[in-house]
């Protein structure tokens, strides 16, 4: 039985692009190794990726007894775009938009993968 269980982050403070850079990378991996790889990413896209993973790791450990899950499927989408103003000289004003994101982790649990003994056939006498 394959459980999904997913953690959500709404408005997170990065653009869609770069979130989803860093969701390719651990996508389809298992949950202690996406937090290794996103832990040592000096990236700000990567720290906020790791929250959601580590919330939506915690969420599965709670509803259910199995320990070991996958990541399925890491969604990114764009969040609303928030306007700002800069003031440059000779009093003129700049503006410019400040991206924002929606990420949706969904984790699997691991089934125990079964070990398949080779046969080995006999050898023929000539």
């Amino acid at each position: 039985m394959n459980k999904s269980l997913t953690a959500t982050l709404k408005y997170a403070l990065t653009s869609d692009k770069k979130m989803s850079l860093m969701a390719k990378l651990i996508k389809g991996k298992n949950v202690e190794d996406a937090l290794n790889t996103l832990a040592v990413l000096p990236k700000k896209a990567a720290k906020i990726l790791l929250k959601v993973v580590k919330s939506a790791y915690s969420n599965a450990k709670n509803a259910g007894e199995a320990k070991d899950f996958a990541i399925k499927e890491i969604k990114v989408g764009a969040g609303p775009k928030i306007k700002r103003v800069r003031f440059s000289s000779r009093s003129r004003v700049s503006h410019y938009e400040k991206s924002r994101c929606f990420v949706q982790v969904v984790l699997v649990e691991n089934a125990p993968k079964i070990k398949k003994v080779a046969k080995v056939a006999p050898k023929k006498s000539v």
